[in-house]
């Protein structure tokens, strides 16, 4: 192992993790907060590392040559860089649509902070911009105190101690590279033990999508650019440099054969009749200098982040480019690990997605320093022959090579478009995953009425209602038919979700049958005065009507305020947004103090009360009432106020909608079981509240049916031991108790 390269262990060291995620399965997910701590370690000296680095390459350099270089370097990397931002725009569409809705997440009720440029680009702080790990005002600040060094008459007393410190920085991570192999086989043992076969399968994605991105760039849109603008054709640059550039696609590192690249480029000039020594010269301060910024390869990979938002089933709208581009392009002049998850945060992207990327890496990292290293040689020699007076504009050459990358990019874009969509086909969407999910709880006898019936059988004289349900033997639960994910009907009918896998809970620790009584909307308190139930396991808000009227459980979760609406409204995008509204109408349910509540942050709004959310939803925000005149009128409702539990299920349900929270903090709300009006019937419902969220069923339930996750103990991930070797080998091994013989 000693003999073995840093770039075969990690290999190996993904290879082995693979394997014992597949082998041990679920057994092996703690590895990932060990990945955790690799990864943390790794991000601890990046920022002050291109800080120092920054500030001392720049510094260095004199005003005359400084001035030069640096002018027609920044106009080329720019240049590369805005080619890198075309293609971040483009090569998303090779995602297919996805329309599966969201599961809830607490991303949805977090309050929503305007962007602010002036905190992400100018540092007012900058040790409380490296402290929050916001990259783009570091990068400036370095930037900036370079350009300030170069200026100064004994700028060496302070570049030497800076170098000091870049080196103790670059002897820190040489440490914990060393632990790489160990880092990568944690990391990749836990996602895969942990993540499904359909994640991985939807990978695919953004690994087909970067590999098209460096194929076009590296060996179509680089190689036109130098040949429209140098006197060097590709065909001398790839002949010259193909040995260079497959020892660092072998290696995965630019840095290892970073003076044969330099040597490459010098022969790269020699080779042309304009090739001057001063050019050649030159090489030795350009690569040095723009080896800190940010290159294609790195940038490039960036594209994870709209991968990440349709993966989670939140495509980027056209306002949210602008902010990714924005970031994108400073967050790039360091490495992808720190970068990314900045701007997935930003764009509130589910960071979990970000542990994709780290397996990912394994293919991505040797791709991209292929690109990255040739983005370097035509950064290098685009400079050169325009700080040497020999740059020319090769119009014919510019036509041509427009038409050939435009075709080609418009054409893989395509044609990665059907593949994906071919390859999506088996992938089960939200929806899918929702009617596959079955009860946690043991499923009782049961029968659902289509309408409201009062209980046949009345309380006997001093009876409370727990004597008669046991009596009966069955107990009365209402429910509303269209209320997911508290209670619904699947796509067979069957009547599921978080209150009715509840309610078979309850019923299971009675020991009784469950009939299962619909609610008519608005009309919950008639209906429970009419003993019509013994219990209503919807999802019902606390609120002051209810307790007057109602008997209470007491709460058994809380849900936070949230907007249902269409996916093209951005009216409720952020309170900045809503607050400056002229006017807008929400709908709600018969929880009036809430809409109140609501709306004291926005005082311009209106709130029209619904019967019931598909009042909303099935007739697309027009609701019709009738005047007592008999006219027909028409209110154009803009969202439906609900909990965010219950919109997300809405968008997995509807496609098309959209979970929102525009108010600067969230409102929580509880949820309670209205009962007969009954102290000892309270009373147990109670204690069994009690009871059943400390044994984890209240939070085994909600697991599935409100955030998603199938119950572990009835779909357990695959693995080679507990799939294949144990029922092969155990099976001959056992035997069972009802073939001994006894003895007479």
């Amino acid at each position: 192992m000693k003999n073995l390269s840093l770039s075969t262990k990690v290999l190996l060291g993904v290879l082995f993790g693979v394997l014992t995620g597949l082998f041990f399965g679920e057994e092996v997910a703690w590895m990932g907060i060990i990945g955790d701590i690799f990864i943390g370690l790794l991000q601890m000296t990046v920022l002050p590392y291109i800080m120092f680095s920054l500030i001392v390459n720049i510094g260095r350099l004199s005003m005359d040559t400084g001035k030069k270089i640096i002018r027609y370097g920044l106009i080329f990397l720019f240049l590369l860089l805005s080619i890198g931002l075309i293609y971040l725009i483009i090569l998303p569409l090779s995602f297919p649509a996805w329309t599966s809705g969201n599961f809830y997440s607490s991303d949805f009720v977090q309050p929503n902070i305007p962007f602010d440029f002036v905190k992400l680009y100018i540092p007012a702080n900058p040790f409380e911009s490296m402290s929050d790990n916001v990259v783009p005002a570091v990068v400036l600040f370095s930037i900036f105190i370079g350009l300030g060094v170069m200026k100064l008459p004994n700028k060496e007393a302070l570049l030497k101690p800076l170098d000091v410190l870049t080196d103790g920085l670059n002897q820190v991570n040489k440490m914990i590279i060393k632990i790489t192999p160990i880092g990568v086989f944690c990391i990749a043992a836990g996602v895969v033990s942990t993540l499904s076969w359909s994640d991985l399968s939807r990978l695919q994605g953004y690994l087909l999508v970067y590999l098209l991105a460096v194929i076009l760039i590296t060996f179509l849109v680089l190689p036109y650019l130098i040949s429209i603008f140098t006197p060097y054709s590709s065909k001398t640059i790839f002949k010259i440099t193909r040995s260079t550039l497959i020892t660092i696609f072998a290696t995965g590192k630019i840095i290892v054969v970073y003076p044969q690249l330099i040597e490459n480029i010098k022969e790269i000039i020699r080779s042309d009749e304009n090739g001057t020594e001063e050019g050649q010269d030159r090489v030795d301060i350009i690569m040095p200098l723009a080896y800190p910024f940010p290159n294609l390869g790195t940038f490039m990979i960036f594209i994870f982040v709209p991968f990440a938002a349709w993966f989670t089933g939140k495509a980027m709208g056209f306002m949210d480019y602008p902010i990714f581009l924005s970031s994108t392009f400073l967050s790039s002049f360091v490495a992808p690990i720190t970068g990314l998850p900045f701007s997935l945060d930003l764009l509130k992207i589910p960071k979990e997605t970000f542990q994709l990327f780290v397996v990912s890496t394994v293919l991505t990292d040797r791709i991209r320093v292929v690109l990255g290293a040739f983005h370097l040689i035509a950064l290098t020699l685009l400079t050169i022959s325009a700080s040497g007076g020999y740059l020319k504009f090769k119009k014919r050459k510019f036509i041509q090579g427009l038409i050939v990358i435009s075709i080609s990019t418009a054409v893989s874009v395509i044609g990665l478009r059907y593949i994906l969509e071919a390859s999506m086909k088996n992938i089960p969407t939200n929806l899918e995953i929702v009617n596959s999910f079955e009860l946690i709880s043991p499923q009782q006898k049961f029968v659902v009425f289509e309408t409201p019936k009062k209980n046949p059988n009345p309380k006997w004289r001093g009876e409370n209602s727990l004597s008669r349900v046991k009596r009966r033997g069955k107990i009365r639960v209402g429910f509303y038919e269209q209320a997911g994910p508290f209670t619904f009907k699947n796509k067979d009918s069957v009547l599921v979700g978080y209150g009715i896998d509840l309610a078979h809970q309850l019923a299971d620790d009675l020991d009784v049958s469950i009939e299962f009584v619909p609610i008519v909307p608005g009309k919950l308190i008639e209906q429970m005065n009419a003993d019509h139930f013994d219990i209503v396991m919807s999802d019902i808000f606390l609120s002051s009507r209810y307790a007057e009227e109602l008997e209470l459980s007491k709460p058994y979760l809380n849900v936070s305020l949230a907007l249902l609406t269409k996916q093209e409204n951005k009216m409720f995008d952020s309170f900045d947004i809503t607050s400056k509204l002229d006017t807008f109408t929400i709908s709600y349910l018969e929880r009036k103090e809430i809409a109140k509540e609501f709306l004291s942050y926005f005082p311009e709004g209106g709130a029209y009360q619904v019967t019931q959310m598909k009042d909303f939803i099935d007739h697309d925000g027009m609701i019709l009432i009738e005047k007592d005149s008999g006219r027909i009128d028409s209110i154009v409702i803009d969202a439906h106020l609900t909990s965010a539990e219950r919109a997300a299920s809405t968008t997995v349900l509807k496609p098309g909608y959209k979970v929102v929270n525009p108010l600067p903090d969230h409102i929580n709300n509880a949820l309670v079981f209205p009962l007969a009006r009954d102290n000892a019937w309270r009373s147990y419902i109670d204690k069994w509240i009690d009871f059943r969220k400390k044994d984890g069923t209240f939070d085994k339930i909600y697991d599935q049916w409100i955030l998603g996750n199938p119950h572990r103990e009835k779909e357990k991930k695959w693995s080679i031991l507990e799939n294949v070797i144990k029922p092969r080998f155990m099976k001959k091994d056992s035997v069972s108790i009802d073939t001994i013989p006894i003895s007479q």
